[in-house]
């Protein structure tokens, strides 16, 4: 008895430093990103919001968003995403200027930004009245990143000059796929699988 019980011990140890370990791995290479107001500068330079990355490894696959009001929390609660673009990766301790918010600071929306590590696992970044809060997992709607029906539902950050026209790809929480056996505090979903995000799930607003 005293045999077995040391070595379901010794098997319950090397479980949990492999978790750790597993863990510790990924935070090596985990991106955080924040939204940042800068103001003018003396050189004549515009003011204007930037994305920053002040995480340990590199921010791909992002998605710049607006919506109406942001609850700052797990899942989406009501609210209504908006205008998504897609910008470039951001390496760790790098950031991109969001030049299509233009250079107002009072943005009457919040701002959401949802990317993938280097094993395509989401986070989710949410900025509102100056209060930004980071998830893991994605908390925003699930645009897919490539053309559906000859069209796309994400434009590129690079064919958007400004945001004075109407807006495109609204999602609300109805139209939001999640599947039913994933924990709530991954939102969405945890992880970009197939092709680019998945087509199946995104549901646009009629």
């Amino acid at each position: 008895m005293p045999t077995i019980l040391i070595s379901v011990l010794a098997v319950l140890v090397s479980l949990g430093s492999l978790a750790l370990s597993y863990a510790s791995g990924r935070r090596t290479h985990m991106p955080v990103l924040q939204f940042m107001w800068e103001s003018g500068q003396a050189d004549g330079s515009a003011p204007k919001w930037w994305l920053v990355n002040v995480g340990t490894g590199p921010a791909t696959n992002v998605v710049v968003a607006q919506a109406a009001r942001t609850s700052l929390e797990r899942g989406l609660h009501g609210e209504v995403w908006f205008n998504p673009v897609l910008v470039p990766s951001i390496p760790a301790g790098g950031k991109l200027a969001l030049t299509w918010l233009g250079g107002t600071m009072g943005l009457d929306c919040g701002l959401g930004a949802s990317y993938t590590d280097v094993e395509r696992y989401f986070y989710t970044t949410k900025c509102g009245d100056d209060v930004s809060m980071f998830y893991i997992g994605l908390h925003l709607p699930r645009w897919p990143l490539l053309k559906m029906h000859g069209a796309k539902a994400v434009k590129t950050w690079w064919g958007v000059e400004d945001l004075s026209g109407s807006q495109w790809s609204p999602v609300t929480p109805e139209r939001a796929g999640r599947r039913w056996w994933l924990p709530q505090r991954f939102g969405l979903s945890r992880r970009l699988g197939g092709w680019a995000d998945p087509v199946a799930l995104y549901r646009p607003s009629t």
